[in-house]
């Protein structure tokens, strides 16, 4: 398992991205964590936003791609809906678990 935020460089057959933080398992299995720390609601944007990195992301052929939201401010109820995201983490509920 490698874990890190993530950094493409643009080149000839590929667009350049960062990813906040992804995480890419022995199983094939690559979770691409968008982090917004906003001061107001995440917007349907994220998930345009989002799709854009997927598609500019050198991976293996075989490799799954999960894509998860972590946030601190709520969601818009598309973002929600849309069900885009494999998970959608509330920053707030990782600090206050006991």
């Amino acid at each position: 398992m490698n874990d890190n935020p993530f950094f493409q460089r643009k080149a000839n057959d590929r667009g350049g991205c960062q990813i906040d933080y992804m995480i890419q398992t022995k199983f094939g299995t690559c979770y691409l964590c968008e982090i917004k720390f906003n001061a107001q609601e995440i917007t349907k944007n994220v998930i345009s936003e989002v799709k854009l990195k997927i598609k500019s992301l050198a991976l293996p052929r075989n490799m799954s791609i999960r894509p998860v939201l972590i946030h601190v401010n709520g969601v818009d109820e598309y973002v929600l809906e849309s069900d885009f995201f494999s998970s959608i983490i509330d920053f707030n509920d990782l600090l206050h678990k006991h």
